[in-house]
């Protein structure tokens, strides 16, 4: 028989064992969850509105949308996230394709059909940190969205919608946010649909240079668009709420700088506003053909979605500026923050933050199992230390381990006992040949006992 010699030492499988990390007392393999994620999404557009208005949780209460999520994840059975902002729906779904999460989410909501963009797997992460990072807004590197993606996946833990390993996925998309908001400097952008606010307010005033302004709602939004009023010099400002003393609450410095009333005492004293601004979150919209606004001549913004007024709510001197119209004006404004140079940037960025993120995965496995050679290296240079053939004087035996464990740990293919009996014995230190024939012998009958292990605990748990 011919004569193949001895067996190789290979310990790459220690090397490229799946990283593990421990969720609740659970081991997880970040690399399997990854693989494991799909995600249909759908960015808004003048032709997709009717479905994004038909999906979209914005105006739901948060028992609503936690039930509406409890729909979708009891027909996928398995964990299911969703996020919508102004311009976005999407789902995230956990051990299930893409196919199985589509038709979830459509039964629920009761559609045929939808025309989703479907990601899978690294796609799905690196899409949610383009998301998150402002990279696919209205404005570009806009905060608002990624403290609504924080939000959503607070709302997901606290009501039991994701698993604490499945918001691990999440945790990784928030860090990737960080860096490329970094690099970009996008971390003082302001809201996308302020933004867009606060530039055709400015254009209103530069026409009519006083304007009588009553904003709809006093939440977040209303608050900030009254700000901005201000903020133009403007004063003849009304805030129309549900409930007026309450609503003073949520700011009183803006409250007592304008005036305050009921929809009611609206709708009968309405004044002659220039300008309507609409705030309103609900489902459907406030204003309609059965319940118009005011017939006062005025330009009328809704910023609220789902849309708040509908036009045939308006009468017949009254202009509407609704989500269309912004969409239009979105697209344009990309043209002069150069868009799609700035995209071509980011995902080359991205691909690098990629690149980390993945090697992450990993590297915590191979610097245990580096660790455990050096320190199984180490051991034995104290034996050798200790023998007849050391001076007291000679400390180049915890040095020559580690020379020894750094080529071991370089090695990415299985290697012979003859390879690393060479290595050893070429080193140029002075060493007496009787020790050297022992630490050849000690550490070749480590590598060996370690080579027939199937696995390695002390190296990668």
């Amino acid at each position: 028989m011919t004569n193949l010699g001895s067996p190789k030492i290979d310990l790459t499988k220690f090397l490229s064992a799946p990283a593990v990390h421990t969720i609740n007392d659970e081991t997880v393999d970040p690399r399997k969850l990854m693989n494991n994620v799909s995600m249909v999404s759908m960015k808004l557009n003048s032709d997709n509105v009717e479905h994004v208005k038909t999906m979209t949780t914005e105006g739901y209460s948060k028992e609503e949308r936690v039930q509406f999520i409890e729909s979708i994840r009891s027909r996928v059975k398995s964990d299911v996230f969703e996020l919508s902002t102004c311009n976005r729906v999407l789902y995230v779904g956990f051990e299930v394709d893409c196919e199985v999460l589509e038709q979830s989410v459509l039964g629920v909501t009761g559609l045929e059909d939808a025309p989703f963009d479907r990601y899978s797997g690294i796609d799905v992460w690196r899409q949610l940190v383009k998301v998150c990072s402002g990279l696919d807004s209205f404005i570009l590197g806009e905060l608002q969205v990624m403290g609504q993606f924080r939000g959503s996946v607070s709302l997901h833990r606290k009501n039991g919608l994701i698993s604490e390993m499945n918001g691990v996925f999440f945790d990784h998309v928030v860090a990737a946010n960080r860096m490329l908001r970094k690099e970009f400097g996008f971390n003082q952008t302001t809201e996308s649909m302020l933004n867009l606010a606060t530039t055709a307010i400015e254009e209103l005033i530069s026409k009519e240079k006083e304007l009588n302004s009553v904003v709809l709602g006093f939440g977040e939004m209303g608050i900030k668009a009254v700000d901005t009023i201000l903020d133009f010099g403007q004063s003849e400002i009304t805030v129309v709420t549900r409930n007026p003393e309450i609503s003073k609450q949520r700011n009183p410095d803006i409250a007592s700088k304008v005036r305050m009333m009921t929809f009611e005492q609206w709708q009968s004293e309405p004044g002659q506003p220039s300008l309507i601004i609409s705030t309103i979150r609900n489902i459907e919209p406030t204003y309609n053909h059965e319940h118009p606004l005011p017939s006062v001549t005025s330009t009328v913004m809704d910023f609220s979605w789902p849309p708040s007024i509908e036009h045939d709510g308006l009468s017949e001197n009254q202009t509407l500026f609704g989500m269309d119209h912004w969409i239009k004006v979105a697209h344009k404004a990309g043209l002069e923050w150069d868009y799609s140079s700035t995209v071509q940037e980011s995902d080359l960025l991205l691909t690098d933050i990629q690149e980390k993120f993945m090697n992450a995965l990993t590297d915590r496995t191979q610097s245990k199992f580096r660790a455990f050679i050096y320190k199984t290296l180490e051991s034995l240079s104290e034996d050798w230390k200790s023998t007849e053939y050391v001076d007291e004087k000679d400390n180049q035996m915890a040095p020559f381990s580690r020379e020894i464990a750094t080529w071991i740990c370089n090695q990415s293919r299985p290697f012979g006992r003859d390879e690393l009996e060479e290595v050893i014995r070429a080193t140029e230190r002075t060493i007496n040949p009787n020790l050297l024939g022992r630490v050849v012998t000690d550490v070749t009958d480590a590598m060996l006992h370690i080579n027939g292990k199937s696995t390695l605990p002390e190296a990668t748990s």
